[in-house]
């Protein structure tokens, strides 16, 4: 009896911090869109062209918001699927995730640092890109450390045994995106602040480059 008291308090322990944690991605995932205001036709004719005008000013907003959205939506699933493997929790885990969640809360703000710099006559600077490709590596060293940690024999949150290419994959899908930014970025830096950018669009490449074995799929 006291042990399945002790497994039900473990359980209630970790439902707490998955859904502490859900609860943070949903608010910064909101806060993306608050950010951006309705137009003002102030000081303008009172016309459908000067709205469209107005709106048309806001696209650089616009893809930050979807660029940020689908990103915090990429690492709520992934912290879907590794707490999905957690029995237990202890002080690092604790720790580990509010790092990632510390990185999460940072994203609307960040997201509109880069928004408002990242129309043409901006193209040059490489602060707002900075700050929002350090605010992503954060993230995805959170995600690392998390998958380094529960992979680890002998932690004391998570029993299963994970094969070696399973453990490898999920390390290296962690870290695509901080080598992308930072890659992105020094491009920008050394190269040409245009093009550097366009390096993002290889993203999904570097995804399909990471094999699993149809038979870890089961885990």
């Amino acid at each position: 009896m006291h042990d399945l008291l002790t497994e039900e308090r473990k359980r209630f322990q970790v439902d707490r911090l998955i859904l502490f944690s859900d609860a943070v991605f949903a608010i910064a995932i909101t806060l993306l869109i608050i950010e951006i205001h309705p137009p003002s036709l102030d000081g303008l004719p009172k016309t459908d062209a000067s709205f469209a005008a107005r709106m048309s000013d806001l696209r650089p907003q616009f893809i930050g918001f979807f660029m940020s959205f689908a990103l915090i939506g990429l690492y709520w699933s992934k912290h879907h699927s590794v707490f999905g493997y957690i029995t237990d929790y202890s002080p690092k885990l604790i720790f580990l995730n509010l790092v990632l969640l510390v990185a999460i809360v940072l994203m609307p703000f960040s997201t509109q640092v880069y928004s408002t710099y990242v129309s043409p006559e901006y193209v040059q600077l490489l602060g707002p890109f900075l700050i929002y490709s350090l605010n992503i590596t954060l993230c995805g060293l959170a995600n690392f450390l998390i998958w380094v940690y529960i992979t680890r024999p002998g932690n004391p949150v998570c029993k299963q045994v994970f094969p070696k290419r399973f453990v490898r994959n999920a390390k290296l899908r962690a870290l695509i995106l901080p080598f992308a930014f930072m890659s992105s970025l020094f491009v920008c830096w050394a190269f040409n602040a245009v093009w550097g950018r366009y390096l993002l669009f290889l993203i999904p490449a570097y995804f399909r480059l990471i094999k699993d074995d149809p038979k870890e799929k089961k885990l």
